[in-house]
């Protein structure tokens, strides 16, 4: 979802190598033979990682196996990657997740440490964790780039957070959304030129990539509907508070989202929640957006 529109959205697509396990060419980051052989095989700087488990409830279901695919891909696949890097003297963008804090205390800065309370972070959440301490740990030239609940305007593979509302509501089977979660929604379409800002600078370390300002699903399902034409008051109030006191629910930040004065101050100011609903209704209808 993420890395197919930034390789759409490059400006440079001639510089680009795009490999993936069922691509040409072909590279299965849970494999190190593959990994050396595909880093051996092919000449670049740079290393961008978008592959990743994201099924945060699936995820979940794996908690504690290392073995799960979750893990294999999060953690395992990163370390693989990271290795060819240092063997190759490569530098490495990792795409990771504000789902490395426990939503306690949001919005998050670069520097606020991750996982503070490890029973409030799902499974995903650790994984990204344990894959980002590799990077930092074994790495000089990384740069982990964290967005949150991402979303674009076309992407058939997979709905994204604003999709599965605007599907719900069009079936007619929208449930209360929450008015208590804190979030900073990402528009993908911000990923390539925030990378471009980034590597133009020459600046490595983590950088969040998200809407500068709060908000609720229960707000942006008001928005979105309204985008769409219809009567905003359709969507009601419901309660994550309430929501993860039932058994088995999976982990989800509550006082979330991300702070972006970090990237802001390199001069790339990202898109608004507000704004973004208004750019991906105006590219479904087809429209050309500056």
């Amino acid at each position: 979802m993420v890395g197919s529109r930034f390789c759409a959205l490059w400006p440079h697509p001639e510089n680009l190598i795009k490999a993936d396990l069922n691509g040409s060419p072909s590279v299965d980051i849970t494999n190190a033979e593959s990994v050396s052989k595909f880093f051996q095989d092919n000449d670049f700087f740079t290393a961008i990682l978008f592959s990743a488990f994201t099924d945060v409830d699936a995820a979940e279901a794996q908690k504690g196996d290392k073995d799960g695919i979750c893990w294999q891909i999060n953690v395992r696949g990163v370390g693989h990657i990271v290795q060819m890097c240092k063997k190759h003297n490569r530098g490495l963008i990792f795409i990771s997740t504000d789902f490395v804090f426990d939503g306690q205390n949001g919005p998050y800065g670069e520097e606020d440490p991750v996982g503070v309370n490890m029973d409030l972070v799902s499974w995903y959440g650790q994984s990204k964790i344990a894959g980002e301490k590799i990077i930092t740990d074994e790495l000089k030239d990384f740069v982990i780039l964290r967005i949150s609940y991402p979303y674009r305007a076309f992407f058939k593979d997979k709905d994204d957070f604003f999709k599965k509302i605007l599907n719900l509501y069009k079936e007619n089977k929208l449930y209360p959304m929450f008015d208590d979660q804190m979030m900073t929604p990402t528009f993908i379409d911000d990923v390539a030129p925030a990378l471009q800002t980034i590597l133009k600078s020459g600046q490595k370390g983590i950088f969040h990539l998200a809407s500068p300002t709060q908000t609720t699903p229960y707000l942006i399902t008001r928005k979105l509907i309204e985008s769409v034409g219809g009567d905003p008051d359709a969507a009601q109030k419901g309660s994550i508070e309430q929501f993860l006191k039932g058994a088995g629910q999976t982990p989800r930040p509550v006082k979330g989202g991300l702070k972006v004065a970090k990237i802001e101050s390199l001069g790339f100011v990202p898109t608004t929640w507000e704004e973004g609903i208004e750019k991906i209704n105006v590219q479904t209808k087809g429209e050309q957006i500056t």
